[in-house]
């Protein structure tokens, strides 16, 4: 059995020899890759609005990640937005007597090819009189059917109507139209799925109810006793797929939290990790040196803090003065001032004072803390970097504990705060699975990356693990 290595450099050098070791770093590469896709892809001005609901109207809501096609073998329903500088423009201005009429003419195509019905869709009316102005506004469908949606009066005071899929005049829009076709009205009507369903038995039901692919037409016609008046129209169809992991109910890209919760998850566990295991490796250093009553203060404080449950604390603290996540750390550190690690190396300080060199320090005056610091903490060093990388994830876990209860950061998007926002949102019993699946991936590679990595350390300076 060959002896363990002696040293920071040594000891990593071995471990990269090992097949956990090797595994461990892979792990750790990607994940710190994307820790450095996040300031390319989202910068911070964008994860600063995180909880701001403005922010995320264009993106379709509960959207899966556009590669479940490859899968369903389907083509489904992604983003079209027809902005008011596409739509074709004729104007008319008639003159009788002291009135002059204007009439405009706005006509927006788009080729719907897609294999579902979208998630919803938004129609804006922006009107610029002074006066009054007479709207009226319909959808021609590829089959040549007309669904009239709305004949409204816009003023200068209600210069702007917005008509979603979820709204009344949509409702009753797409009610008129199935009553029309079938002879009688529906029970129950989805917008939907009728102004792009093929005209059958089942076209009110999303669910039996056939996609009518082609080119639709949306036409508005306005009328204005000024002849300098204009109107604007738009139309935001919302897809049901969106990004490479989907959108959540608040419509929030999630490849965004994804991104700026691995740095955070990072941050938070490493640093937790660092100062707390070096603290508690030179209380372990200092105790197992100079014994007698320091000794027994700090064994005496290491049990006590040892049977603290640190998570209900936590849980407190964070609902009291509902803490950001850098004053949690702080807390977190100081709550793990004293651990395990303090009698695991204080139990290894009395073997290595009785070495020659140790001994031979002694003789020639060296001090305490200079023997403690110099020649004893290098030698334990070795033994905590298992300690350290296994309590990485026990800190992210912690983290993303109390982000899962709501009692995180309240600003900044971290892996627990999202499987947070899934549970309150019931994301596992509507079928929202890449809401759950992402983070939770995420959360458990890295675990286990660490895992990997104590393991492979823990291999390397562990005599009894080592390979002959």
């Amino acid at each position: 059995m060959s002896a363990p290595p002696v040293g920071p450099k040594a000891v990593l050098k071995e471990v990269l020899k090992t097949k956990s070791g090797i595994a461990a770093f892979t792990l750790l590469i990607f994940i710190i890759s994307l820790s450095l896709v996040v300031p390319i892809y989202a910068p911070y001005n964008i994860v600063k609005s995180w909880n701001n609901p403005e922010m995320w109207l264009s993106n379709p809501r509960c959207a899966a990640p556009v590669w479940i096609e490859l899968f369903i073998g389907k083509k489904l329903p992604k983003n079209m937005v027809i902005e008011s500088e596409e739509f074709h423009e004729s104007c008319f201005i008639v003159t009788y007597g002291n009135f002059t009429i204007k009439k405009v003419y706005l006509d927006g195509d788009f080729n719907y090819k897609y294999d579902g019905f979208p998630s919803e869709f938004k129609i804006e009316i922006k009107a610029n009189t002074k006066t009054n102005m007479r709207v009226d506004l319909k959808l021609i469908r590829p089959d040549g059917d007309e669904i009239f949606i709305i004949e409204e009066v816009l003023t200068a005071n209600k210069s702007r109507i917005v008509l979603g899929s979820e709204g009344e005049i949509i409702h009753n829009a797409a009610e008129n139209y199935v009553a029309e076709v079938l002879g009688s009205k529906p029970k129950v009507v989805v917008p939907q799925a009728v102004f792009f369903a093929v005209k059958d038995e089942g076209m009110n039901n999303p669910k039996t109810a056939k996609v009518l692919k082609g080119r639709y037409t949306l036409k508005i016609e306005a009328t204005s006793l000024n002849p300098e008046d204009t109107v604007e129209v738009s139309m935001h169809i919302y897809g049901r797929v969106y990004g490479l992991i989907g959108t959540d109910a608040m419509r929030r890209d999630l490849l965004v939290g994804i991104l700026w919760g691995a740095p955070i998850a990072l941050a938070f566990g490493l640093t937790a990790a660092i100062i707390s295991t070096f603290a508690q490796a030179i209380l372990g250093v200092i105790s197992g040196y100079l014994g007698g009553k320091v000794d027994e203060i700090i064994q005496r404080a290491t049990e006590f803090m040892m049977v603290i449950p640190m998570l209900p604390i936590m849980i407190l603290i964070s609902f009291v003065y509902r803490l950001n996540i850098w004053t949690l750390l702080a807390v977190v550190i100081i709550f793990s001032i004293f651990g395990s690690t303090v009698k695991v190396v204080r139990s290894m300080v009395p073997q290595i004072k009785e070495e020659h060199y140790i001994l031979a320090a002694i003789s020639y005056g060296a001090s305490r803390w200079r023997i403690m610091f110099r020649h004893i903490f290098p030698r334990v060093l070795p033994y905590t970097f298992s300690i350290l990388a296994l309590s990485v994830p026990g800190y992210i876990f912690l983290e993303a504990a109390l982000s899962f209860l709501g009692l995180g950061d309240p600003v900044l998007p971290t892996w627990g705060k999202i499987l947070g926002d899934a549970q309150n949102s019931g994301a596992a019993y509507h079928g929202y699975w890449w809401w759950i699946l992402a983070p939770a991936m995420c959360i458990a590679i890295t675990a286990i990356a660490f895992a990997l990595l104590g393991y492979a350390f823990d291999k390397v300076v562990n005599p009894r693990l080592r390979e002959m």
